[in-house]
């Protein structure tokens, strides 16, 4: 157990069970000292660990430096009386949970896990120092996470999605965290017996959307359990917020690292509303004159406040279900993701598209961006949201990659804001030269800050030379298939490859 990650605590002890640990703890050496605030019953230092507990049930022991064998023997006993986590009742163990919600600056962040209940143990030890409540840097959060992240050859998986600052503005997020839970569900829970599983998620006012997926998946035969603060009785919960919280941290940090970003030498900090750093930051960028950077959460009262403004009211989220294929919406339900039966239906002539067309406009002197009906050429109106947060993936051929579409839409029209970004290794490979190497920085650079996520299947090295084009069209589509991602492509020939095998794509 590392002593540069924190203390111990435990919470909901009787004072009985308190009681008992007092008196072990004087057995064992330690001496009593005086209280410093009202909310503590007593305190008791254990050689360089100070043991105290608060009268709503919580025993905090600060962190032992020296690794000190009685108080490493103390945490045990504790730990003996009083189980930190809910004991497993299945073999699979799915947690949900998020973080930022609450911060003025930067994404909110959405995380599932899933692990066999063999390792249990050793991410209960592993996590059972860290404190989610607290305020830590990158670094803190990274240690604890390489811990986590080294299960993963064991069974341990974990999937991110984060919803963007101009996304938390204008919209009502429930009905968002909803779409996108059961989108991370699914990926975990297709090809599991629902029977062995045990699913957990915060409770942030879960809607109907979930709701129907998770009576779904108990009819199914899974434990399902929605409550207030999972995260302090269930492991899997635990682990979901921390994963979460690193996501976050090394946004946040790059941020800070950004020297775009700093004014007067001064850089944003951690974006809480209480941390004078941020308060300071978004002063003086307000008096300069300057636009809010992207990462500002502009309906937030801290900032109206500043900007003299008043409350803003927030929009229930245009994620149209109506815009979206029958056969998807019903594999979807069902808790299976499938870019082959997806579709958009426009609203105007009511034509069943498998292709559309990518757009930009302006309105009021803004860069627009979205599809258009290939049918009958009309914009169709929040269908970017809707496939965001209903699919979430999309694969650029290497046209779309070397002509820099994606960079160019997040400078201004943001379509591809939020979505996760597979680059095949035939794609990377075809798009080293000066345009493509550029691009694929450029999209580097997008994913450091959480405003896209990448990833890169397969090594470039696995590519032969002069490929035949209908054999790289093969891989590309492919991918597509095996992440159920939309494709994005320029290529004729990809296209009708696409179509024939029946993927839904957006043509540039």
């Amino acid at each position: 157990m590392s002593s540069s990650v924190g203390g111990r605590t435990w919470k909901n002890l009787t004072r009985e069970d308190a009681a008992e640990i007092k008196e072990r703890l004087l057995m064992q050496g330690g001496v009593e000292e005086e209280v410093k605030s009202p909310s503590e019953e007593w305190r008791v230092k254990l050689s360089d660990s100070t043991f105290t507990f608060y009268k709503n049930g919580t025993l905090y022991s600060t962190p032992s430096r020296s690794q000190d064998r009685n108080v490493l023997d103390m945490w045990s006993y504790i730990d003996s009386r009083s189980p930190r986590f809910i004991i497993p009742s299945r073999d699979l163990l799915i947690g949900l949970d998020e973080t930022g919600k609450g911060e003025i600056i930067g994404h909110v962040v959405l995380a599932g896990v899933i692990f066999p209940k063999d390792l249990f143990d050793e991410l209960s030890d592993i996590v059972s120092t860290a404190d989610t409540k607290r305020r830590h840097d990158f670094k803190y959060w990274d240690e604890i996470f390489r811990r986590i992240d080294g299960l993963m050859k064991h069974g341990f998986r974990y999937e991110v999605q984060t919803i963007s600052p101009e996304e938390v503005d204008e919209y009502n997020l429930n009905k968002i965290m909803d779409v996108t839970y059961q989108r991370i569900l699914s990926k975990f829970t297709r090809d599991a017996d629902m029977r062995s599983c045990r699913v957990v998620l915060d409770d942030y006012g879960v809607g109907s959307t979930l709701g129907r997926y998770l009576n779904f998946l108990r009819n199914q035969g899974a434990e399902v359990i929605v409550e207030n603060k999972a995260d302090e009785r269930y492991l899997e919960v635990k682990v979901a917020s921390l994963v979460s919280k690193r996501i976050r941290e090394e946004i946040i940090e790059r941020i800070n690292e950004n020297p775009d970003f700093q004014i007067d030498g001064l850089s944003v900090g951690s974006g809480n509303p209480n941390d004078m750093q941020t308060i300071k930051w978004l002063g003086k960028w307000y008096e300069s004159g300057r636009d809010w950077p992207w990462f500002i959460r502009r309906s937030y009262e801290t900032v109206r406040r500043i900007e003299g403004k008043p409350e803003r009211s927030k929009q229930i989220p245009p994620i149209k279900e109506e815009l979206l294929s029958e056969e998807f919406l019903e594999e979807f339900n069902k808790g299976r993701l499938s870019i082959r039966s997806l579709a958009i239906i426009c609203p105007h002539c009511g034509s069943i598209n498998k292709s559309v067309t990518f757009a930009i406009y302006e309105d009021d002197g803004r860069k627009i961006s979205g599809i258009k009906c290939p049918k009958c050429k009309k914009l169709i109106e929040n269908a970017g949201i809707t496939l965001r947060y209903y699919c979430g993936y999309v694969v650029p051929d290497t046209n779309v990659v070397i002509r820099g579409v994606i960079s160019k839409d997040l400078e201004s029209s943001r379509f591809f804001e939020g979505f996760t970004i597979i680059l095949p290794n035939v794609v990377r490979k075809e798009a080293d030269n000066r345009k493509g190497k550029q691009e694929l920085g450029k999209l580097a650079e997008l994913s450091s800050m959480g405003r896209i996520r990448l990833e890169s299947p397969g090594k470039v090295e696995e590519i032969p030379e002069n490929m035949p084009s209908v054999a790289r069209d093969e891989k590309i589509v492919d991918i597509a298939l095996q992440y159920n991602a939309i494709l994005i492509t320029s290529d004729q020939g990809i296209r009708a490859y696409a179509s024939s095998k029946g993927v839904f794509h957006i043509y540039i």
